[in-house]
């Protein structure tokens, strides 16, 4: 993966230092966001990430001769807007064009599940995508994410199909 500006991206806190974190975006360098990428943050109110966090971001600067720096909110109106710390779920990786193409309404899967299911996806365009359909329900989680795995190469009939079927069994 080769991050762009503007991109939205999820990656795991690899480090924490004085001034911010090491991002794993799955790319040949560690992104860098800053301690007051984040909504509302200031000197005395900064987040606290562990390491091994999943963070929901934005590439905001992206250069081949430096580390990428990512940021956890809209800085054109400084509202989140679903961008900070994913918590709960499961993280899968697939192919960065399934995950281009899940950002668009071509790929037939999450209107599918959704017709069955409540729950929430963060896409990265760096090949990671996060899915939870609650605290209470992590099987229907596990469903959630292997149907989005296996759904890459099915066309609309076979994915409403798949998700008939998995369905059933819970």
């Amino acid at each position: 993966y080769v991050p762009a500006t503007g991109e939205p991206v999820i990656g795991i806190v690899a480090a924490k230092h004085a001034e911010g974190y090491r991002i794993d975006l799955g790319s040949a360098h560690q992104a860098v966001l800053p301690l007051l990428a984040f909504e509302g943050a200031t000197k005395r109110n900064k987040p606290n990430l562990a390491v091994g966090a999943v963070v929901y971001a934005r590439v905001s600067l992206a250069n081949k001769d430096m580390e990428p720096e990512i940021e956890c909110f809209n800085s054109n109106t400084g509202k989140s807007e679903g961008f900070g710390e994913l918590e709960g779920g499961f993280t899968v990786r697939c192919s960065l064009a399934f995950c281009h193409r899940l950002l668009t309404s071509t790929t037939p899967i999450l209107a599918a599940l959704g017709e069955y299911i409540a729950f929430e996806v963060a896409v990265g365009l760096n090949g990671l995508v996060w899915v939870n359909a609650g605290k209470d329900s992590p099987q229907k989680t596990v469903l959630i994410a292997n149907a989005i795995r296996n759904s890459e190469h099915l066309n609309r009939n076979e994915c409403y199909q798949m998700v008939r079927e998995l369905v059933s069994r819970l």
